[in-house]
Order: structure tokens, then C-alpha cells, then sequence
């Protein structure tokens, strides 16, 4: 259904405010969050097992195939940042009835070629998360 596909945002600014859609997501791979694991054994305790303490989280990459507008520009801004070894500020929105956002500062570590069909574009891209991702409900 048309106004109920699962969307990608962009920021301007640091990640505070997420404008209108810059995308609409065709297919997509959430990353998985991980934790390194840090060896926190104590030798000389009463028992020979291993113990161990949480190391640094890992927010993964996100994989996406996304389509948008010949006339959309935005997108552009996350290729100029492949190119350019800038970082960008995303967000995919989750439409109701989850209505939920996950928003992370990235790294754009892969860029399909646009493939142009019907005045839309199809195109893959990778993100690699650089630091904290946040979730929250849509407001």
C-alpha cells in the first residue's frame, strides 16, 4: 500500500531532526548489535572457570535496497558521502501499526548502481553504524 512502506530519513544537522523521507525501502537487512567479550578471569579463586565482562557494542551494517524519485535528490547526499568519507545521520521509520523510528549516525560502506525504471530509481546501499543507535516511538 502506497504511504505504508517502511522509510529512510536523513539528517542535516547531528542527528537531532529527521526530514520527510528520502526513500522508501524496498528490501532491507537490519544489523545485528554485538558485544566484544573481554577475558575477566581472576586466577587464584576457589574454581578454574573462566569469567569475562563486556567489552565494545558493535550497531553492525545495514544493507537496504531502496527506491525513490528521479526528481529526489537526497539520496545523492548519502553517495556524495561514500565518495567523500563523510559520516551521515539516518533514520528508517517503521509506519503504524509499529510506528517506531532507529536513527544512528553511518558510515555509507557500499553504493549499488542506480537502476532506473518507470521515473524511480532502485538502488543498494551499505551502512555501517559508528556509535549508538536509537530507537524510539515516531512523533
Amino acid at each position: 500500500m502506497k504511504g505504508k512502506l517502511t522509510s529512510l530519513h536523513r539528517s542535516t544537522d547531528t542527528g537531532s531532526n529527521f526530514g520527510d523521507s528520502i526513500a522508501d525501502i524496498m528490501t532491507m537487512e537490519p544489523g545485528e548489535m554485538t558485544a566484544e567479550v573481554v577475558d575477566a578471569t581472576q586466577y587464584g579463586t576457589e574454581h578454574d572457570w573462566k569469567e569475562s565482562d563486556y567489552g565494545l557494542r558493535d550497531g553492525g551494517e545495514w544493507n537496504f535496497t531502496i527506491r525513490y524519485r528521479e526528481n529526489q535528490t537526497d539520496v545523492e547526499a548519502l553517495i556524495d558521502a561514500f565518495h567523500n568519507g563523510t559520516k551521515e545521520y539516518v533514520q528508517v521509520q517503521f509506519p503504524a501499526p509499529i510506528s517506531r523510528g532507529v536513527d544512528f549516525r553511518c558510515l555509507v560502506t557500499k553504493v549499488g548502481f542506480a537502476t532506473p525504471k518507470e521515473g524511480q530509481i532502485d538502488r543498494t546501499l551499505t551502512l555501517k553504524v559508528d556509535g549508538p543507535v536509537n530507537e524510539g516511538d515516531l512523533v
